[in-house]
């Protein structure tokens, strides 16, 4: 990679940051006008561009997305079937820590 595709993506990696940001800022606002299961949504969906900012970067682990398909593909459930969604969100929370203690072997 020449320098000047290097520090394209540098610039693309920072933009696409500076959009993250604004998205998570932007949602912070909205949590006091929005319904309340926004709220889930949001942290889900600002989770999923941080993820998508570190794939970005070179940095991806397969591991990590097995765990997080579940609430991916549960995501919908938010306004129809809260209780669903918070299932989906338990399901994911207890593979993330069978993931961790992986990890830490």
């Amino acid at each position: 990679m020449t320098s000047m595709e290097s520090t394209k993506t540098v610039n693309q990696i920072l933009e696409h940051l500076h959009d993250y940001v604004a998205y998570t800022l932007t949602s912070a606002k909205g949590l006091y006008r929005e319904p309340h299961s926004y709220g889930a949504m949001r942290i889900i969906d600002s989770m999923e561009r941080a993820l998508n900012l570190l794939q970005e970067a070179g940095i991806k682990d397969d591991e990590l997305d097995n765990v997080l398909s579940s609430i991916r593909k549960e995501r919908w459930r938010a306004m129809t079937d809260p209780q669903g969604f918070a299932k989906a969100i338990d399901e994911s929370i207890l593979e993330l820590v069978d993931l961790s203690v992986y990890y830490k072997k």
